[in-house]
């Protein structure tokens, strides 16, 4: 389920318009309507507002609830995911890479492109991974950025492919999926480093180098 889908799914449980929604939000009902049909995109900043107004978790709307996540007592947050990485920051390097987001909610991809273009990089999308490894037999790529929790082929089977027939290419997962296993599974398979939504931009921008 994408970002509009989710968003009149819970404008219809509230019984609001797309008007009424728009002028809670401060835009039109037009704009509601194209997101609800997917032909455009709410803010990034826009989604403190979305989430109180429809009574909905950030979570939620960028497509990355946790219904397929390990139990809430064994999902690591950042910290520990990264004391398991042995992770120590460093200053980033400051040169534009050329990175793959690979992510299966059009919502999270569109973010990452502004987050990481932001920062000078070039990014290009793939919405699983089957497309990824299509684009890194076609395409020269610095990082791969990849999510776990995706249809056609996951996260952690496409990183263990991505090791085998590109063993230097750099990969961050980033993923809600973090339990334990998740984690240290990731770094066997050989990711340099796994940072858990929802997350911070500096937090991927930093581990991305």
């Amino acid at each position: 389920m994408n970002i509009g889908e989710v968003i009149k799914s819970k404008r219809q449980k509230r019984n609001l318009t797309q008007a009424e929604l728009g002028e809670m939000l401060g835009v039109t009902p037009q704009a509601v309507s194209r997101w609800e049909m997917g032909v455009s995109y709410p803010d990034i900043a826009m989604v403190p507002a979305i989430s109180e107004a429809l009574w909905v978790s950030a979570d939620e709307l960028l497509g990355i609830a946790r219904q397929n996540a390990a139990p809430l007592g064994e999902v690591l947050n950042q910290s520990q995911a990264d004391s398991i990485y042995d992770y120590i920051p460093v200053p980033r390097s400051g040169e534009s890479k050329r990175i793959l987001v690979v992510d299966d909610s059009d919502f999270m991809r569109m973010m990452l492109e502004d987050i990481l273009t932001h920062h000078g990089h070039s990014v290009l999308q793939a919405e699983n991974g089957r497309e990824c490894l299509h684009i890194l037999k076609n395409e020269s790529v610095d990082v791969c950025v990849l999510d776990i929790g995706m249809p056609v082929m996951d996260g952690l089977e496409t990183l263990k492919h991505i090791k085998e027939e590109y063993p230097q290419l750099k990969v961050v997962m980033l993923s809600a999926l973090s339990s334990e296993n998740n984690v240290k599974l990731a770094l066997q398979l050989g990711a340099e480093a796994f940072v858990v939504k929802p997350f911070a931009a500096e937090c991927l921008t930093e581990r991305i180098g």
